[in-house]
């Protein structure tokens, strides 16, 4: 009966280790980052496409490579929203259903993460709408695997601990 519970609380701490990572990084914790849906127009400039909705935007990651000339298409499903990537010097402001294309913008960053947010207020989700344009092919950002190694910690103190209850049995038992 011990066995199982000792089972039954190692799944359930590393199932909530996981879920924290999840919660904390999204799908962007477990994969890597995929480009978001584009096409060529005819000037050769690479078009990304971009949904935005109540406090979210499809897709999270948007990967372009440095030098990469791109132009965002961006639509809201839903209210009024922006859609900003200030080290690129955009800033779209959006209304519901209309499609917003930016100017061809030149992709002269290093490679690395940058933020995408909303900057039109749209609610209490509102600073939480973030997505991330993925330039290049940056290695993990700092403190990127501290989610994981707290959970590896955890599921290693609950080992532990599971090993310690099982080595004091009853006397008699």
């Amino acid at each position: 009966m011990r066995r199982r519970a000792l089972l039954s609380t190692t799944a359930a701490v590393l199932l909530l280790g996981a879920l924290v990572v999840w919660a904390v990084h999204g799908q962007a914790g477990l994969a890597p980052a995929l480009p978001g849906t584009d096409g060529r127009a005819a000037d050769g400039v690479r078009e990304v496409t971009v949904r935005v909705y109540a406090w979210g935007f499809s897709p999270r990651l948007v990967a372009v490579s440095p030098g990469d000339t791109v132009r965002f298409v961006v639509v809201s499903q839903d209210i009024e929203h922006g859609f900003a990537i200030n080290e690129l010097g955009v800033n779209l402001q959006l209304l519901s259903g209309k499609e917003v294309r930016s100017p061809a913008v030149r992709v002269d960053l290093p490679e690395g993460k940058y933020a995408i947010h909303c900057s039109t207020f749209c609610g209490l989700g509102h600073p939480s709408m973030k997505a991330s344009l993925v330039v290049g092919q940056p290695g993990p950002a700092p403190g990127a695997r501290a989610p994981w190694v707290a959970s590896l910690l955890s599921l290693a103190v609950t080992a532990g601990f599971a090993a310690l209850v099982a080595g004091r049995r009853r006397p008699g038992a």
